[in-house]
């Protein structure tokens, strides 16, 4: 029972960093060029405004998805060429990675993807998960029972020979914006094509749902893209003006201490983001850093000790996980007040929690949930998604 819990605080550990981490401090629309073309075949185009990621350019009979580099340089790391059947390549794309669209077939290495597909109707198309274990979605669990959804393995452990058997037209995976590293040399040489993803990157909330049309457009579904992201951006938006005049803004921190390090979300990351939208003074948002910071127990405490809220704190339930965790913290106000509260509401029946499947999807509803945290008289009627009080 020890090992399993020590493997779930790493795989959990991984995961937060992925969703804290981000790629650019610059949140200006502009920074993507979109090249719509009117003589394309394809009517419905994806334009991209909120990532600093990827684009998409619609050539005549093609289109092209380019993948950056998260530094400031945005250097291109990715290339897909994506044609319809018996179309040719065009010149100068002889370097891309040419995929044959609409795919029919899908490995996915992470549950995130499995939360876009289901978004988009499409969880028919995946033939493999890295674990079952890590899916929530009700739409796969029936695939998956009934033998259409298998297992490969993560990124670390990858079948490899399983992969080549299911013969995917497309495996999707997540990477950390390094070409040496997202792309395994010997599935590529096999034939089998490969999307690295780099959506944790990102820090602002609309910036990574809008990876739904990176997956979208292999798939030819540029039009319900479209029409879900839009509903997303609307409904988020609108969300945040109901904070912008507020009076008062309740102070809060996150995360916990493991290993003796607190990783803490920078100033300038997708978490300090939602919750300076979700209407709360996040303790470090003067903070300029990207990714998670590395804190000890005293540095998070002498900052944190009066904070009103205290929210993601990992497999914790209960107040005695709290203590048993370490009982300093039982000198948190946010413990004594009992304002302490995780994004474990969901969760499937291995304990795995369906934020980190389709949160990065469903930001507004993320949103919806800090808002009611922080600001309960601003949603009078909403219920909570993913979050719930930390109970006795």
């Amino acid at each position: 029972m020890n090992i399993f819990r020590n493997i779930r605080i790493v795989i959990f550990i991984g995961i937060i960093y992925l969703f804290n981490s981000c790629a650019d401090s610059n949140t200006s629309n502009n920074s993507v060029k979109n090249n719509q073309n009117n003589k394309s075949i394809y009517k419905d185009q994806l334009k991209i405004e909120y990532s600093k990621s990827f684009e998409i350019k619609y050539l005549d009979s093609a289109k092209v998805i380019n993948v950056f580099s998260p530094d400031i340089n945005r250097k291109e790391i990715f290339q897909y060429l994506l044609l319809p059947k018996n179309v040719r390549i065009p010149q100068g794309y002889e370097h891309a990675q040419v995929i044959m669209t609409p795919i029919n077939s899908a490995i996915v290495l992470t549950s995130i993807y499995v939360g876009f597909l289901d978004k988009l109707n499409l969880t028919d198309k995946i033939i493999a998960v890295d674990n079952a274990k890590y899916i929530c979605s009700a739409n796969a669990w029936k695939l998956i029972d009934n033998g259409k959804i298998t297992e490969v393995g993560d990124s670390r452990s990858l079948n490899i020979e399983k992969v080549f058997s299911l013969k995917p037209d497309l495996l999707f995976t997540y990477g950390n914006g390094n070409p040496n590293v997202d792309g395994d040399p010997k599935l590529i040489q096999n034939g089998i094509h490969i999307a690295s993803g780099t959506f944790h990157l990102e820090n602002s909330p609309l910036a990574r749902a809008e990876w739904i049309k990176f997956i979208a457009a292999f798939f030819d579904k540029e039009k319900e893209a479209n029409e879900i992201f839009n509903g997303i951006e609307e409904r988020y938006i609108k969300l945040t003006k109901l904070t912008q005049n507020i009076s008062y803004k309740p102070t809060v921190f996150t995360e916990v201490e493991l290993g003796g390090v607190w990783y803490e979300p920078g100033g300038n990351s997708y978490m300090s983001k939602l919750l300076n939208d979700a209407g709360a003074e996040y303790l470090w948002k003067q903070d300029q850093s990207i990714g998670s910071l590395k804190l000890n127990y005293e540095q998070i405490f002498e900052k944190a000790h009066d904070a009103d809220f205290w929210v993601n704190v990992l497999f914790w339930a209960k107040l005695s996980d709290v203590l048993k965790n370490d009982p300093r913290n039982s000198k948190f106000k946010a413990f004594r007040t009992k304002n302490i509260y995780n994004n474990n509401a969901s969760l499937n029946k291995f304990g795995f929690y369906e934020y980190w499947e389709t949160g990065v999807i469903n930001c507004d509803l993320v949103l919806s949930d800090l808002i009611k945290i922080f600001h309960p008289e601003l949603l009078p009627e909403y219920k909570l998604k993913y979050y719930k009080r930390i109970s006795e």
